[in-house]
């Protein structure tokens, strides 16, 4: 009994460090970033108007691109761990 609350504490913190090394895949990463521009970009917006490219950098995993049809484009930059680089472009398209 009197070693039962410290191995609840041992299992805990083996799950917390499992799901801490939970990496999400490239897909799940993209589908999370779509949709996040989905909801922002307004009307006409689709999840098939983005596009992922590994970056050179292995601080950055991977650059999203998202083109929408009025030309608009969204860039994001995701980090190793499928984390959001500070950095979001939206260019308007050239005249």
């Amino acid at each position: 009994m009197l070693f039962l609350p410290l191995g609840a504490l041992v299992v805990f913190a083996a799950y917390l460090g499992l799901r801490a090394g939970d990496v999400p895949t490239e897909t799940e990463i993209i589908n999370r970033y779509a949709a996040a521009y989905v909801a922002n970009a307004g009307d006409g917006a689709k999840p098939t108007d983005c596009a992922a490219t590994i970056h050179p950098d292995e601080a950055v995993r991977m650059v999203i691109n998202c083109t929408h049809p009025n030309g608009i484009i969204t860039t994001y930059l995701v980090g190793p761990r499928g984390e959001s680089i500070p950095f979001a472009r939206t260019e308007e398209p050239a005249t």
